[in-house]
């Protein structure tokens, strides 16, 4: 008996530790409620945008005063502490825009404050802005001047800058619109491919605080109205031709030699478009300089210099297709399979080349078709033989507006006539603005070997003519040119920038200098038709 006393004891000390374990978590269950985050009140900043609440994703309440919050998303400003613990950052894009002809490419952040404030600046009338933005960027910068900063309604921005001289805009970056040009700041944009929104000027940035310890302010969607993965880029480029000069420069220099400059640009775009005009022929003569036959053809190996610009759809367009015939043409296109590259435009059969190219990327849907309008009739596909699509536009229409109807963007490329000069006759600017009045989101030339000029069918964006992009003709209208970069956000066509190079003797293109840059797009502004941007 005397044994049994400890373990009588022992057990009972055990029980007793258990009885108030389970009190002590039967009594938190009573004291503590749990947190549900549809009593989560949060107090957002009275300059955040209202517009941009919904993508927030919040799923507690909005409280007005901040002394009845749970949590806080404030404006966070230069020389503020250092983040909380646990605090999300929410970054608001803003871009600088100006209507579209506008040769001015770069504004110092140091410019735009000071017009802000009330310094005048002789290039610079207005700034419009939303009474959101204008909330967004008083808190930021201070109160504007009210003669030179103006508030508009969102939807009557575009139109009153296009109407005045020397008007710009500031306007959140998901709404851009294809008819302003995005300005860099402090040279950055965020149309540039290492875009970094934490070292751009415009972006504004909100950051969440916990003001209770109990509950949880982690925003749903914190990403702001700036999504890389919702982001598509299509570059189109206008005449490539590998013979003559440029295949002996090829062959002399190499492929490497030749996209040195420009490559690296090309291939960074998502797909990038080629408009090669001449096919493949394995017996094709060597390149000669001084040959004037325009009789072209390209050995294979020169596929190289597609790769280096990072091609990935070729338009099949060209006039020059069958100059060796039909089954060099074939062996082209097999190459072009080979090669993992997707050809529209033209192919063994007319069915195949009226098929469009389909891009399904981060969410953007696009269809990109392309036709011939004015031959050799030698050179046009038909159910039973190879060649290019002919452009019957009554088809052409019909087919843009069915793909519209299934929710693709559609771009349509044309080899149209060729004429010397930047002006663009009417016998081809009618087939250009028949096509746009389908609706499509993009008409664009690519048979020009001289720069043209632009327009805009509402919102649908027309450049009659990119000039050449690898061709060996380098006389004073033909030597400088342009290819376009398209950019598409979260389902919407957005607009584009339109690069400008130039054709040097050694066959190497290069980009303009801002010295050569600006009086080359005023030339091209200039013959540009603007009458229909409002239509």
């Amino acid at each position: 008996m005397m044994r049994k006393g400890p373990i009588i004891i022992s057990l009972m000390k055990c029980s007793i530790n258990k009885i108030s374990a389970f009190l002590w978590i039967l009594l938190l269950s009573i004291t503590v409620k749990p947190v549900s985050a549809e009593d989560t009140g949060l107090w957002l900043d009275a300059a955040f945008p209202k517009s941009a609440v919904e993508t927030l994703g919040w799923q507690g309440k909005f409280v007005s005063n901040k002394v009845n919050a749970d949590c806080a998303l404030s404006l966070s400003v230069a020389g503020a502490p250092s983040s909380p613990e646990n605090s999300q950052k929410i970054r608001l894009v803003y871009v600088l825009v100006a209507p579209y002809p506008t040769s001015r490419d770069v504004v110092s952040l140091k410019m735009i404050e000071s017009f802000w404030t009330g310094k005048a600046i002789p290039s610079l009338s207005q700034i419009l802005v939303d009474a959101e933005t204008d909330a967004v960027f008083s808190a930021v910068w201070g109160e504007p001047n009210r003669d030179q900063v103006i508030t508009l309604p969102a939807d009557e921005i575009l139109e009153t800058a296009w109407s005045r001289e020397k008007t710009w805009a500031i306007i959140p970056f998901d709404k851009s619109d294809p008819r302003w040009k995005v300005l860099k700041v402090n040279n950055i944009s965020p149309l540039d491919f290492d875009f970094d929104p934490e070292t751009y000027p415009l972006t504004v940035t909100w950051q969440t605080e916990s003001l209770k310890a109990d509950k949880n302010c982690q925003i749903p969607q914190p990403a702001g109205n700036f999504d890389p993965n919702k982001l598509t880029t299509l570059t189109l480029t206008g005449t490539t031709a590998m013979v003559r000069r440029l295949a002996y420069a090829i062959e002399d220099q190499g492929a490497d030699f030749i996209t040195r400059n420009i490559g690296p640009v090309l291939s960074r775009s998502d797909f990038t478009h080629i408009s090669n005009e001449v096919s493949y022929y394995e017996d094709c003569p060597p390149g000669i300089p001084l040959r004037r036959e325009a009789r072209f053809c390209s050995l294979p190996s020169y596929s190289a210099v597609l790769k280096n610009v990072g091609a990935d759809l070729i338009e099949l367009t060209g006039n020059h297709i069958f100059d060796w015939g039909i089954e060099p043409f074939l062996f082209t296109l097999e190459r072009y399979r080979e090669d993992n590259l997707k050809y529209y435009g033209g192919g063994k059969n007319a069915g195949e080349a009226q098929q469009p190219v389909f891009i399904s990327h981060h969410g953007n849907r696009i269809a990109v078709v392309g036709c011939n309008s004015v031959g050799p009739e030698s050179v046009f596909a038909t159910d039973t033989q190879p060649g290019a699509a002919r452009c019957d536009m009554d088809r052409l229409s019909a087919q843009v507006k069915e793909l519209k109807e299934e929710g693709w963007m559609v771009v349509v490329t044309f080899q149209n006539f060729e004429y010397d000069d930047y002006t663009v006759p009417p016998v081809e600017s009618h087939d250009f603005y028949a096509i746009a009045e389908a609706g499509p989101v993009i008409v664009s030339g690519s048979q020009a070997h001289v720069p043209q000029g632009f327009a805009f069918i509402g919102k649908t964006f027309v450049h009659f003519g990119l000039g050449n992009l690898l061709f060996d003709q380098i006389s004073d209208i033909e030597r400088d040119s342009c290819f376009d970069r398209h950019y598409f956000y979260d389902g919407r066509y957005i607009g584009n920038v339109t690069e400008t190079i130039r054709q040097e003797e050694t066959m190497q293109p290069r980009f303009l200098r801002s010295s050569e840059r600006a009086p080359f797009l005023e030339k091209l502004f200039g013959v540009s038709d603007w009458t229909k941007v409002f239509k």
